[in-house]
């Protein structure tokens, strides 16, 4: 046997080992390179591009805005249906991400302290209706709201503001109904004097009489 050789083998075997490290390391040592290139292209900010970027964002939220969505059909409805009511400022009509909102002076619908609703209530209900099923494959939810002034009431059918503002949008409700809105979609709820539009009193406490025709409204909810 060859001790001279194999002791030389020995050494070289040894010595390979020791370099193997190496090459670990600069495996590392190129990685941390590369990533510190990647964060200095990251940080390089290019304005032309920037801007190019802004603009087809902006070009994109305009589509969106655009686009005619069922709901959108609908308020366009209502908005001709209605045109003589917006014109004589009874009703304000809303698109929003709630979906549409019908702001109504009572008066269109009731008389002073009543709960029956009127002709005129019942032919608004009658395009809101119309505009509706005109996409009739939607079947839109609708909430109707009930409203009262500050101005108590006691009566033997209305004890307070709270019976009577339930008892007109259960009135809604019910001609909704009747004009062939299914039960199941529709929902009355009646907030009495609680959730003004304008201010019942000025900072004085003093009633603001303007003010009490504003707060006393309808508000019908249509949504998906």
């Amino acid at each position: 046997m060859d001790f001279k050789n194999l002791h030389r083998k020995t050494e070289l075997d040894t010595h390979e080992e020791d370099q193997e490290w190496l090459l670990t390391y600069s495996d590392m040592i190129t990685l941390l390179l590369a990533f510190f290139a990647v964060l200095i292209a990251v940080s390089y900010v290019d304005l032309n591009l920037w801007e190019q970027m802004k603009q087809g964002l902006r070009s994109e939220i305009n589509k969106q805005e655009n686009v005619q969505t069922p709901l959108a059909e609908v308020k366009k409805d209502l908005d001709e249906k209605l045109a003589e009511e917006r014109e004589a400022e009874l009703v304000d009509i809303t698109l929003d991400r709630e979906g549409i909102k019908l702001f109504f002076n009572s008066s269109s619908f009731y008389n002073s302290g009543e709960a029956n609703l009127l002709p005129t209530g019942q032919q608004i209900i009658d395009k809101v209706t119309q505009a509706m099923n005109d996409l009739g494959y939607y079947k839109f939810k609708v909430d109707v709201e009930g409203h009262t002034d500050n101005v108590p009431i006691n009566t033997p059918v209305y004890p307070s503001n709270w019976e009577l503002s339930v008892a007109r949008a259960s009135g809604v409700v019910k001609y909704f109904i009747q004009e062939g809105i299914e039960p199941e979609r529709i929902k009355a709820s009646g907030y009495a004097d609680t959730k003004p539009i304008v201010p019942h009193v000025d900072e004085t406490g003093n009633d603001i009489v303007e003010n009490r025709a504003l707060n006393r409204r309808i508000v019908i909810r249509i949504y998906y």
